[in-house]
């Protein structure tokens, strides 16, 4: 059968092994050529160099340092706290599930039986191989997970399992690399399977392997990268009779997955301890999320409140003494105080020294985004648009002021609730992420819609609010 190979480092990788093969058959007729055949050893090592090269060019994954025993227990300990705050910060919210679900986690530490599961996108061979696996009962205390296909339009990514066995019929793609690493990140053995390889020749075969396991050096190791054949297509045979007729039948072949059997008794054998600790990891992390999102909503709605006095306040203040001066209403828009009331909601615990810091650089931050120039004109566009609502004076400032400050407290927010909760020692933030977090606001606040509502909200403000 013949194979169409799309991937453009295993063309190249294909290219050279067919150099290779015409070096081999040509070495005889330079043999007596010395310069000639050194010439040529020249190119073939220049060709092998090239194709190192481009393979090493390929994306590498940050290390992530070996879990340990005090890591996982620290995992857990941080999600306590995180349960904690809640518990105390809303004493009227039922959190006994987040509790329970820590508790099951916590007692986990000596469990036996082991889950596994096979994955991969769409006929990759996944219901085949399991069912392989699951006859040659491999080993004692294994749990077998059925999966969907991975990378589709529906599918869930994070499948609770002590170890991924994950297909590839061929290179990887960008989005299995993509996924094989998130797994490494959230400590999740796996291995990595190459099926389906008699679809390709003895050649193809190695130059596939040895791509997948350059590919992927820093986060599986490559006893880890096993070539399999789980259901090999039936082989054509011919026989030629001494009376001239040809007879042809086909003849199944056994599946090989002789290899793979081994090192999951390796691993089971030598590692379940490892397996389960990146488990308890996983689960302890995934209850701490929960919480987060639970006393981040609580946070969340104590803190705007907060972040609308201050723009109505900074509303009054620009509308009563209006300043052309972009970088005066950019520093006007934030206050102070608001950053140090946001950041002890969240824990953070700024001084005031601190906020005005803060509130100075977040200003500047704004000047050089350009947010206070576009904020400025899409505004007095919207005023001009309508003219019973627009105001002459300071009504461009004052609603400007209130908008930036409200798009500097939701980006606070935002900031903050990412942040590790009650550190010891504030260096105040990191503008280098509230930038980030500054931008993706300001665009999401930016559309229309939401412009031209909170213009009609702010107007009505501005005749009855005074300077503060």
């Amino acid at each position: 059968m013949t194979v169409k190979v799309n991937k453009p480092i295993l063309v190249a990788g294909i290219g050279i092994s067919f150099l290779l093969w015409i070096g081999e058959s040509l070495q005889e007729k330079f043999l007596q050529l010395g310069e000639w055949g050194l010439l040529g050893a020249m190119t073939l090592g220049t060709g092998f160099w090239w194709w190192q090269r481009q393979t090493k060019a390929l994306p590498t994954v940050l290390s992530v340092s070996p879990l340990t025993l005090e890591m996982v227990k620290d995992a857990i300990a941080q999600t306590q706290k995180v349960i904690n705050y809640f518990q105390e910060e809303a004493p009227n919210q039922d959190i006994s599930d987040l509790n329970e679900q820590l508790d099951q986690v916590s007692q986990t530490f000596e469990r036996q039986n082991l889950s596994i599961a096979v994955v991969g996108g769409k006929n990759t061979g996944k219901t085949t191989l399991k069912q392989l696996l699951v006859q040659e009962n491999i080993a004692k205390q294994v749990n077998w997970i059925d999966t969907e296909p991975l990378f589709t339009e529906v599918e869930n990514t994070s499948i609770n399992a002590d170890l991924l066995l994950f297909l590839t019929n061929g290179d990887l793609t960008d989005s299995q690399w993509q996924y094989l690493q998130e797994r490494h990140r959230n400590y999740q053995r796996s291995l990595l399977i190459f099926n389906k390889q008699d679809n390709y020749s003895q050649e193809e075969r190695a130059l596939i392997l040895q791509m997948l396991r350059q590919r992927v050096e820093s986060i599986i190791p490559s006893e880890d990268i096993i070539p399999i054949s789980a259901a090999p297509r039936d082989i054509m045979v011919r026989q030629h009779r001494d009376d001239g007729t040809i007879q042809e039948w086909k003849e199944k072949q056994t599946s090989d997955v002789q290899q793979l059997q081994g090192r999951l008794q390796e691993i089971i054998k030598q590692e379940r301890k490892g397996l389960v600790w990146g488990s308890i990891w996983r689960e302890s992390t995934e209850i701490k999320q929960k919480a987060q999102e639970r006393l981040n909503q609580v946070r969340r709605d104590r803190a705007l409140p907060i972040i609308e006095q201050y723009q109505w306040i900074a509303a009054a203040t620009a509308f009563a003494n209006p300043v052309a001066a972009l970088d005066l209403l950019a520093t006007a828009a934030i206050s102070s105080q608001m950053v140090v009331d946001l950041s002890g909601i969240y824990q953070q615990k700024f001084s005031l020294s601190q906020g005005q810091t803060a509130s100075g650089t977040i200003g500047k931050l704004m000047m050089q985004l350009g947010l206070v120039e576009m904020s400025t004109q899409a505004i007095a566009g919207l005023l001009k648009s309508n003219m019973i609502t627009y105001i002459a004076g300071g009504a461009t400032q004052g609603i400007s002021a209130a908008y930036l400050t409200r798009v500097a407290g939701l980006s606070l927010i935002e900031y903050f609730q990412v942040q590790d909760i009650n550190s010891e020692t504030q260096n105040g933030i990191n503008f280098e992420q509230f930038s980030q977090k500054l931008k993706q606001v300001f665009e999401n606040n930016q559309r229309m819609a939401l412009l031209q509502n909170f213009v009609k909200q702010t107007v009505p403000h501005l005749s009855t609010l005074s300077p503060s």
